[in-house]
């Protein structure tokens, strides 16, 4: 095992800083020991999805060892768990990360590392959070956190330098900032965390304003009003309020404080629907929408405050609400259903967490924690209502989002199930939709009101691109869409080629609906025939002149078994994205009128595709398709892209267990053949030699120089025998040269496993066997004659074959006999004729004669049939009777 910790009971820097070295190492894994300092514990209540971790508890009951260790920001093993200590194999390489070296380098604990003992690296530098030297670390290897990371990593460094004001902050903390800034640290968040203490005069002033506080609900939002009045100038005012905005946490926040003369007006909200900026602005002040603040001069704290309390109405927008961002509808369980069959509906749907109905009631909810310890525990036929948790935490439709947040902090919880004003199931929220929310709101809302990354109207590009019918069609769907009350989607391929600006007419469409009802509703209107698939709940819609599209209900799929073709079941756009290989292949555009042209990119697939990278959407994807290993060559190949560092990994650890073998034959000549409709087809073979994706597929061909020069023969060969054969597979061209020398029982067995044909294997055989003398006769140019008697007329695949050892002139000549055989004929002379006209009986003689005078023909296509016939037959007569003298000379 590998393992990255953290000393007991981690604080933000400890825990962004494993964070940062999963980074590096991902095939790491984070364990932490001990209870998460309070702000951190109220982080990972509605982040700990976005960055899993291990707790002690859960590695007590792994058997295996830890033989790699990372330790970050203590210097030792005195401070991490008792649990990963016992686990520490001898010899284990340790890493250990910190800062501070003036003042841990000299400890002499006996929690010292032994270096004895195990192989110990130390990375000690001076700054003031470890989280900087992870990210310095990151930096160097040209690692780009995302977002999320980037604002966890932030609060680390913040939180340990004091916001960069303690005097153990160096350059390397402000470097790191700045390069975490470059990567979308979102700073309004980092605020929500980070804590530092007051002057005795601002504790005063805190204590002041914990006392005058004054709460009113406007338009449902919760609006806090705080007063403090001192005759006195007392700085750091903003450190003030801040220091009450975390201590209460409120939803709102407005400050009015006089000092002296002066009026100090100060507000914060968490709200997307409160305008900060635009209320104080009605005091000549400025700011941020979320964080502003006005000074003013001899005017009353009553006065203000209430001309605050009647400019708020017109500064609260409506925002969005739960039933903007829920999943709808709801997949639920039942309360006599049991925990096993719960747990394969969490399976089949990959939710976390199901909501439990009686009747037509709402009455529990449970978590994929509780079951799979529940089944851990031989509980598995009981009913699930034995351990849904009864106690239910819910809002309404009109919820506002920052409502929604508090509330999963508040209970710690990590989905919230949404009622109508019937109290009626409709929706649920998850911390996931609460995140996506929160930072596409605060996008909408900046100050330059520029709209979310991952969702952006793209019309001009459709426009520029695309032709007029295409987009005419488009549009059409969406409106049949409407016209059904289904959310209509393009996705995967098209949407990627498209911004490649690679023309692609292969269209897939997605509607969060039936499927195949739609079909057949556009199908009646554009007049196309519709061909259902019940089982995956898809159809194809083909126009008259026989242009296709394929119709599919967004769906979430799931496998029984890796490599097997995956079971269907009805979902929402982003987890039908989600399913899909690749995050270049995960983008859809939404084609309903009201948001025509709309990108849908969930798991940031524009950067990906802008970067050139293919990356799985998770780590199960070789597994449940292991066909993927294959067809991300293809694109790889395709588009000269690279695999991504972290998906290679895992292709390569999922290859070496064999998944590749589970899967049938005809799935991984589907997708070779796929890889033989490329340009350069050849690039791609020789990555999945590289790879030892080819071993996997041949077990018994071994990827040489000498090979690879093969395959480029038969690669030039192939389109100059296409224009005289029709039907040729690719596939079985190129097995001429992957299988050559196998034995005959896994010949067999790769025939069976890929479906050739038992004469393909037979010319095989033959080729193999003939080749030395056929290349010498071909390359000498001997007669078409002397070839034809060795070759006869051939096949396809033995000219393939045989093409594969020679040079530009050999295959040349080669294709002369080729089109000698093709256009040779015996025009006069038939077996018929020859029986006639000799007087023979049917036998073997008249097919020698044919074939000697074929065999003529082919070097003098102008030979004259009958005299050459009668010559045959005399010289064959000739032999006859000089054999029969001979025989009875030796009598």
């Amino acid at each position: 095992m590998k393992v990255i910790t953290t000393h007991n009971n981690p604080d933000f820097d400890g825990f962004a800083s494993c964070v940062g070295m999963k980074k590096l190492h991902p095939d790491f894994e984070i364990v932490i020991s001990g209870v998460p300092m309070q702000n951190l514990k109220e982080y990972l209540r509605l982040y700990e999805d976005a960055f899993p971790y291990l707790t002690s508890e859960q590695i007590a009951k792994v058997e295996e060892g830890i033989e790699e260790l990372i330790i970050v920001d203590t210097p030792g093993l005195e401070r991490i768990g008792d649990e990963i200590k016992r686990k520490l194999k001898p010899g284990a390489n340790i890493t250990i990360v910190d800062h501070h070296p003036d003042i841990r380098s000299d400890e002499d604990s006996e929690g010292t590392v032994n270096s004895a003992a195990y192989n110990v690296t130390k990375i000690i530098r001076q700054s003031g959070a470890a989280t900087s030297i992870v990210t310095k670390m990151m930096k160097e290897r040209g690692i780009k956190p995302n977002k999320m990371e980037s604002t966890l990593l932030g609060i680390g460094i913040y939180e340990d330098t004091g916001s960069l004001l303690f005097s153990s902050t160096t350059l390397d903390d402000i470097d790191a900032i700045r390069y975490l800034f470059e990567h979308g640290l979102e700073v309004e968040i980092v605020a929500e965390y980070v804590k530092f203490d007051l002057t005795i005069d601002q504790k005063l002033l805190l204590q002041n304003l914990l006392q005058n506080t004054q709460v009113y609900t406007i338009d449902n939002h919760v609006i806090t009003i705080t007063y403090a009045e001192t005759e006195k100038f007392i700085g750091g005012l903003s450190a003030v309020v801040a220091k009450y905005w975390y201590a209460q946490e409120p939803e709102t926040l407005i400050t009015v404080v006089r000092m002296g003369k002066k009026v100090f007006i100060v507000g914060r909200t968490k709200s997307p629907d409160v305008d900060i900026r635009g209320l104080v602005s009605e005091f000549g002040g400025g700011g941020h929408r979320q964080a502003a603040s006005a000074t003013l001069s001899m005017v009353a704290v009553e006065e203000v405050i209430h001309k605050v309390l009647s400019l708020l109405p017109k500064y609260i927008s409506s925002g969005l609400k739960a039933k903007d961002i829920m999943s709808s509808p709801v997949r639920t369980a039942l309360a006599f259903e049991t925990i096993e069959q719960v747990n394969k509906i969490m399976e089949v749907t990959g939710h976390n967490g199901i909501p439990i109905v009686e009747g037509d009631r709402l009455v529990g909810i449970v978590t994929k924690k509780t079951i799979e310890k529940a089944i851990n525990h031989g509980l598995g036929k009981r009913p699930v209502k034995s351990v849904m948790t009864s106690k239910l935490i819910t809002a309404k439709t009109d919820t506002p989002v920052s409502t929604l947040k508090k509330l999963m902090i508040e209970h710690d919880v990590g989905r919230i199930p949404i009622l109508d004003e019937n109290n009626i199931l409709v929706g649920i929220v998850t911390r996931s939709d609460i995140i996506r929310a929160s930072q596409k709101q605060l996008v909408q809302t900046s100050q330059e009101h520029e709209p979310s990354f991952n969702f952006k109207n793209i019309t001009e590009i459709i426009y520029e691109r695309l032709d007029r019918r295409i987009i005419n069609l488009l549009r059409l769907i969406g409106v049949y869409g409407n016209e059904m009350k289904m959310p209509v989607y393009v996705v995967g391929g098209f949407v990627r080629d498209l911004l490649l600006n690679i023309p692609n007419y292969d269209i897939d469409i997605v509607v969060e609906g039936n499927g195949i009802e739609f079909a057949k509703y556009v199908g009646k209107q554009l007049d196309a025939i519709v061909v259902p698939y019940e089982k995956f709940y898809t159809a194809t819609l083909v126009f008259k002149d026989g242009f296709k599209i394929d119709v599919a209900t967004a769906r979430t799929e799931y496998y029984e078994k890796p490599g097997e073709l995956p079971q269907v079941d009805v979902s929402t756009i982003k987890k039908d994205l989600y399913r899909r290989d690749f995050t270049i292949n995960a983008m859809a555009i939404k084609l309903n009128p009201n948001e025509f042209g709309v990108l849908y990119d969930f798991f940031n697939c524009q950067k990906d595709l802008e970067e050139g990278i293919i990356r799985i959407l998770h780590n199960l994807s070789f597994i449940e398709d292991p066909t993927r290993m294959i067809r991300a060559v293809r694109f790889e190949s395709r588009y000269n892209f690279k695999i991504e560092e972290h998906t290679l990994e895992i292709l390569k650890k999922n290859l070496e267990a064999n998944y590749l073998e589970r899967v049938s034959g005809a799935r991984i000549r589907q997708e070779i053949e796929k890889i033989l409709e490329e340009k350069q087809p050849l690039i791609a073979i020789r990555r999945l030699a590289e790879l030892g994706i080819l071993k996997h597929i041949f077990p018994k061909t071994y990827y040489t120089p000498t090979m690879d020069e093969k395959l480029e023969r038969v690669f030039r060969f192939l389109p100059l025998i296409k224009q005289r054969y029709q039907n040729i597979s690719d596939f079985y061209a190129i097995s001429t040269v992957l299988l050559e020398f196998y034995d005959k029982e896994t010949l067999e067995f790769m025939r069976n496993r890929y479906g050739y044909p038992k004469k393909f294997i037979e010319s095989l055989k033959f080729t193999e066997n003939m080749m030395l003398p056929l290349k010498s006769m071909v390359e000498s140019q001997l007669t078409f004659s002397d070839i034809y008697k060795v070759l006869g007329k051939g096949n396809p695949y033995i000219f393939i074959h045989l093409s594969a050892y020679l040079d530009d002139e050999g295959q040349q000549y080669l294709l002369r006999y080729i089109d000698a055989i093709l256009s040779t004929k015996l025009e006069k002379v038939t077996g018929k004729y020859v029986m006639e006209k000799f007087n023979l009986k049917s036998g073997p003689l008249i097919n020698e004669i044919l074939e000697k005078l074929y065999a003529m023909k082919l070097d003098n296509p102008s030979l004259d049939e009958i005299s050459t016939a009668e010559k045959i037959f005399e010289e064959t007569q000739n032999k006859i009777k000089q054999a029969e003298v001979s025989e009875n000379t030796n009598r």
